[in-house]
């Protein structure tokens, strides 16, 4: 058994394990996060034995680019389980939130996935959760640009680094939002989508952006049910079929919105639309 240990969101997440753990060390961006020493607040057993029992299955999705499909599922001892095909499974209970177990995994791009489920059950428990989005850091402060896949994040945030002074990226895929304080804080993650963007910096979030493709540029402030409603489908989508997660989820988000702006853009993919955005948020910055 070996075992080696990631900081990913403000908690050190160790995993042990023997050949899965030798196909992590493979993956590209992990080792920016590596953490020698310190408690473990997390750990991912990986290559254990997790038989399957009878599952109410709650949540099904295509991962891995359509070619498997995660299955989300509780037992009748309330033990959560997650499958990734027919030999890759993970096991989640509750009552021990700081411990996830997987079966040994050969593919690459599943384990990549299974260590992100892996820390979102445990996360989510923590107060620390991995949030679909594009975040862009001006003047030290973070913007987190969410949306539906194709929405344009990823457009819009290179527009802010290209036409805005002071900005760069922090995360294009999957940063970790923290609410373990006053201001939520946005961690850097190993989980950057295609963009190899692995930054272990962290900053205090500004706003929240909800992206939407528009004729024309226009952005309004979100009264907090909207804006509750702008944050949810951006979070991992099985917590919201389950109702003990759901209430930790509910309660994650609610923390989140009443700290910090949330914001609806319709918007062109054009600077005008950076520059907008921007100076909404951040005052005269833009000008």
């Amino acid at each position: 058994m070996q075992e080696t240990s990631l900081l990913v969101g403000g908690y050190c997440l160790k995993l042990m394990g023997c050949d899965t753990l030798r196909l992590f060390e493979g993956l590209p961006g992990m080792h920016v996060f590596h953490f020698l020493g310190g408690f473990a607040d997390m750990q991912l057993q990986l290559d254990a034995d997790v038989p399957l029992p009878e599952c109410r299955w709650l949540h099904s999705f295509d991962i891995a680019d359509g070619a498997s499909v995660c299955r989300f599922g509780i037992d009748a001892e309330g033990v959560y389980y997650y499958t990734f095909d027919s030999n890759t499974r993970l096991r989640f209970d509750a009552r021990r939130p700081d411990i996830v177990e997987c079966t040994t995994v050969t593919d690459a791009s599943l384990l990549r996935f299974a260590v992100w489920v892996a820390y979102s059950m445990m996360g989510l428990h923590a107060g620390a959760l991995p949030v679909h989005s594009s975040v862009v850091v001006h003047n030290g402060q973070a913007v987190m640009c969410l949306g539906e896949s194709g929405t344009g994040k990823s457009t819009h945030t290179r527009l802010w680094i290209e036409h805005i002074p002071n900005t760069f990226l922090l995360n294009d895929d999957s940063p970790i939002l923290n609410i373990n304080g006053d201001i939520p804080m946005v961690f850097g993650s190993p989980w950057s989508g295609k963009t190899p963007c692995f930054r272990t910096e962290h900053y205090p979030l500004a706003a929240l952006l909800r992206l939407e493709q528009r004729p024309e540029n226009s952005i309004r402030r979100l009264a907090t049910v909207e804006a509750f409603t702008a944050l949810q489908p951006s979070c991992p989508p099985s917590m919201a079929k389950d109702e003990r997660c759901l209430d930790l989820l509910v309660d994650f988000i609610s923390k989140v919105v009443c700290r910090v702006p949330v914001y609806r853009m319709g918007c062109l993919p054009d600077a005008d639309a950076a520059k907008m955005s921007c100076k909404t948020i951040f005052s005269d910055d833009a000008d």
